[in-house]
């Protein structure tokens, strides 16, 4: 539900808790010793009797302990007896000797007063000669200690910083509501209070050496202030009667104060800081990690997972499993026994690890996790081997290989969790990518090479002829559709990796979940088997480069560069190769390789752009086979060097904008119920071929209806512009289907944006990755492309341009084309449905602090477009702060807390699950 912003007047009443009625209840810890006889000091900064025992329910001294006790308190020690975890709640105090400034109101006052005034604020706190006047004309500092005779009150020390504040708020508060929240928090301005944080969330370790501690940094600050506490209070004059000494004292501990903010400031920012690391992303206990390996005997929702792994992952279950087959008693003696399998990798257990595991279930996770398909369900097997062992079909989804490769484990404890495997982690519910609504999951390589083999009559001994679903055919064509679903019509053509991919799109299209899990199965046998039996091997012998100088001659002749450059990728030198090059197959079928690569092996490497991606003058006019000269080899590392570059500088910064995105769309929703929200706007979109499958689903205006674009009606669209129901129009704050499209069916969730936001991520990190295997070769296939090679990296530069627009009001005049834009520049590399586009867009528009498609006279406004990067502080001020600058962001929270915030807010404060 959109929280609309409040009056002014609700706003400026709201007070930040007083920091006095906040610590009166508060323990004080008032000794900078930690230790005290090898135990934590009574008043030290992990004090268990201020913060808490360390042992559930158990005193200090243990002459207290076990829930019996709960509630109680030792009389000897003075321990409460509750649970442990009250010491990552308890908060405690330091009272200071002087009361010093709020760092949090100083930062507030620098947000709201001018640099004059906090200039006067600055002096008064560093220079004890400076005093504060008043006259008839207001307030004014001055060093001179000459006192003016038109005086009428001055006043020394902090003091004079609250009545210069307090002047001031008093001035402007009818004027600013800025200054009224100032004012209504005059009370905490000053303060004579330190708040220490729960013991637990600044730990202290034994350190290596003997009797030596690692203790969080936190902690320093702390007992700084404690310290100069203890010599503040050791001072044998009165240092209120000594303004020297009075501003000595107070200049270090005021110091000491900001220094401590600063820090906890700086704890909540960044990637390791308290929100990022340890509240949106947490260490999980019941988790392994370990190298993959490929299985073929696996079905597709299965996984083999390495027998020491299950001993330590399912210990407690195995353990209970030994007592009830009566081979132990004591449950410490069947966990003995099970930890000295795992030391000793005893198979023992190996049986009895089978049958507790047969029914379990487990998750996968392959890093980076850059899209929601980065984990999945799988059925656990067990394995004596020391890998885990997964099905070859969802490498892709992982974009996992088997060149080092790890994943984590993590296993389901509660039946809740198990069912959530089962309705969405599994595989077979996630077969289907939610990027582009294709197959997820798709036979590749061996799989690919088998089944081509099988087809393209390559095995003489199955051309026998057959009856077959009332038709007549060779073995091997029967062999192949007998993989398909029962009632499939036969296929009997060549099969390469595009035509399995669209068969399986239409099985998958018209068959269950489980009709297509067999089918993906049965591929996966036959292809490896008959990839097996056709024996593909390479010989450098069958590289003949010598039938082709002819050819490189007659490239190389004549021409200008382009013209060399429009010969190099025509399709006659792609022919030539297809026809004489003796491992063609390879690439016919789409196993392996592209004519691009075959062409640099056998060919000619042709021209090479530099890292500024400018074309080279000179072509590496050899082959690879047939070996480069000394200058067309220096020449050739060039492109090796821009790629490794590019992979380097922008992997970071395609990671970044990925988090931007999903921090750009967390809150937008798609909603579970609501139909039609009944919106009468449409966004223009011109169908053309390369688009009309990533507008599958979405609903058009078909003259006074709506009509769902599919697959019997959309070829009749291309080459016309339609005006489409889009998220960018909907009326509803969680969008509707109509403006959604049937796309939400394959979500799994309501978290629509997070899956939008992930689709365009994954898609700028792949790009990134895949740079390496360009190797900086040039391609120009038409004479009227600028020779600037505009490659992924170029992409990159042009996604990061429309992301990071801030445009005040002209980008609403070409919406359609800004959305043409940027679809057009993810779509040339890899498909994405044109409705995350839609959504990114969507979470950019906005009017001052509300977003656009939510204003109910939206068509009287102008929207204006935020950057992604800018767009999350607008959404809410605790995104912004887990995001980036979290000062800045906790004192938008404080002067606006009436803003829209959304889901991450509750997310935060424990009131929902994402």
């Amino acid at each position: 539900m959109v929280v609309q912003s409040q009056p002014r007047k609700k706003i400026v009443e709201a007070k930040i808790v007083d920091i006095e009625s906040f610590c009166e209840e508060l323990k004080e810890v008032s000794s900078s010793k930690i230790m005290d006889k090898r135990k934590f000091h009574p008043a030290g900064l992990f004090s268990e009797q201020i913060f808490g025992p360390l042992k559930n329910y158990t005193c200090q001294c243990g002459t207290y302990y076990g829930v019996s006790k709960s509630g109680t308190q030792c009389e000897k020690c003075k321990v409460d007896i509750v649970n442990s975890n009250e010491r990552r709640r308890r908060y405690a105090k330091i009272t200071l000797p002087i009361k010093v400034v709020n760092p949090l109101m100083y930062d507030l006052l620098s947000n709201v007063a001018g640099s004059h005034l906090m200039d006067s604020i600055d002096r008064l706190m560093k220079n004890e000669k400076v005093t504060l006047y008043f006259d008839e004309n207001g307030p004014f500092v001055s060093a001179d200690p000459q006192v003016p005779e038109t005086i009428i009150s001055s006043f020394e020390r902090v003091e004079a910083i609250y009545e210069l504040v307090n002047y001031f708020a008093e001035l402007y508060y009818d004027e600013d509501y800025k200054w009224k929240i100032i004012k209504n928090n005059m009370q905490n301005l000053l303060t004579d209070y330190v708040i220490v944080l729960p013991a637990d969330l600044r730990p202290a370790a034994k350190g290596v050496e003997k009797n030596s501690q690692e203790v969080d940094k936190l902690n320093r600050y702390y007992q700084q202030i404690i310290t100069k506490k203890e010599s503040m209070r050791d001072t044998i004059i009165n240092i209120n009667y000594d303004k020297q000494l009075y501003y000595n004292y107070y200049k270090q501990i005021q110091k000491d104060v900001f220094e401590l903010y600063e820090h906890i400031m700086e704890k909540l920012s960044k990637k390791e800081g308290l929100l990022r690391q340890n509240i949106l992303g947490k260490r999980v206990d019941f988790s392994g990690r370990a190298v993959i390996s490929p299985e073929p005997s696996l079905k597709l929702d299965e996984c083999y997972l390495p027998y020491t792994m299950i001993l330590e992952l399912y210990k407690l279950h195995i353990s209970k499993r030994l007592i009830n087959l009566g081979r132990f008693k004591v449950l410490n003696e069947a966990i003995d026994y099970v930890n000295n399998c795992i030391e000793l990798r005893d198979p023992d257990l190996f049986e009895i690890s089978k049958e507790v595991t047969r029914d379990e279930l487990c998750i996968l996770n392959r890093q980076p996790s850059l899209h929601r398909l980065s984990m999945l369900g799988f059925k656990i097997k067990v394995t004596l081997d020391y890998v885990i062992k997964l099905h070859p079909l969802v490498c892709s989804p992982f974009n996992a290989d088997f060149d080092g490769d790890q994943m984590a484990v993590y296993v389901s404890i509660t039946e809740e969790s198990k069912k959530e495997i089962l309705d969405k982690l599994i595989v077979t519910k996630n077969l289907i990518n939610p990027a582009n609504q294709k197959l997820s999951v798709s036979p590749s390589q061996d799989i690919i090479l088998g089944l081509f083999a099988l087809t393209s009559k390559l095995f003489p001994n199955l051309q026998n002829k057959v009856k077959y679903k009332n038709q007549i055919v060779s073995e091997d064509i029967k062999i192949f559709n007998d993989c398909l679903p029962e009632n499939y019509p036969v296929i009997d053509v060549e099969i390469t990796k595009n035509t399995i991919g669209e068969l399986l799109n239409h099985i998958k299209n018209n068959y269950s979940d489980e009709e297509t899990k067999v089918t993906l199965d049965n591929l996966k046998e036959v292809g490896f088997k008959y990839a097996t039996l056709y024996g593909a091997t390479m010989s450098l012998d069958a590289f003949n480069t010598e039938d082709y100088t002819l050819t490189r001659d007659d490239i190389y002749s004549s021409g200008t560069k382009i013209e060399q450059l429009i010969k190099i990728s025509s399709k006659e030198v792609e022919n030539l190769i297809k026809d004489n090059f003796k491992y063609s197959y390879l690439v016919s079928s789409g196993a392996r390789g592209k004519w691009d690569q075959a062409r640099q092996i056998i060919l000619t490497r042709g021209f090479i752009s530099n890292f500024n991606g400018d074309i080279m003058p000179d072509p590496v006019k050899n082959s690879l086979v047939g070996g480069l000269t000394q200058k067309e080899f220096f020449t050739s590392t060039y492109g090796c060097r821009k790629g490794l570059l590019d992979v380097a500088v922008n992997t970071g910064e395609s990671g970044f904008l990925s988090r931007k995105l999903v921090f750009t769309c967390v809150n937008s929703m798609v909603s579970e119920d609501l139909v039609d929200c009944g919106s009468k706007d449409y966004l223009d979109i011109d169908v053309t071929q390369d688009k009309i499958e990533m507008i599958l689903g979405k609903f058009f205006k078909d003259g006074d209806k709506l009509t769902k674009i599919t697959k019997t009606n959309y070829k009749s669209l291309i080459g016309k512009t339609i005006q489409v129901r889009s998220p960018i129009f909907c009326n509803n704050e969680e969008i509707c289907h109509t403006c959604y499209g049937d796309l939400y069916k394959h979500l799994h969730s309501k978290y629509a944006g997070i899956v939008a936001a992930q689709s365009l991520g994954e898609t700028n990190t792949q790009l990134i990755l895949r740079i390496f295997h360009t190797s900086g070769v040039a391609m120009i296939a038409d004479e009227n492309v600028d020779m600037k090679q505009s490659d992924i990296i170029g992409d990159l530069s042009s996604i990061s341009k429309l992301l990071h627009v801030k445009d005040k009001g002209k980008l609403h005049e070409n919406l359609s084309e800004f959305v043409h834009k940027l679809f057009s520049v993810y779509n040339g590399s890899r498909d994405i449905h044109h409705t995350h586009i839609e959504i990114v867009t969507s979470q950019m528009m906005w009017v001052n602090d509300e977003k656009w498609r939510l204003k109910k006279d939206r068509s009287q406004h102008i929207p204006q477009f935020y950057s992604v990067q800018t767009t999350p502080e607008k959404e809410s001020w605790i995104l912004g702060l887990g995001f980036s600058y979290p000062k800045k962001n906790i004192m938008r929270g404080i002067m606006d807390p009436g803003k829209y915030t959304g889901i991450m807010d509750d997310i935060i404060r424990g009131k929902r699950l994402c």
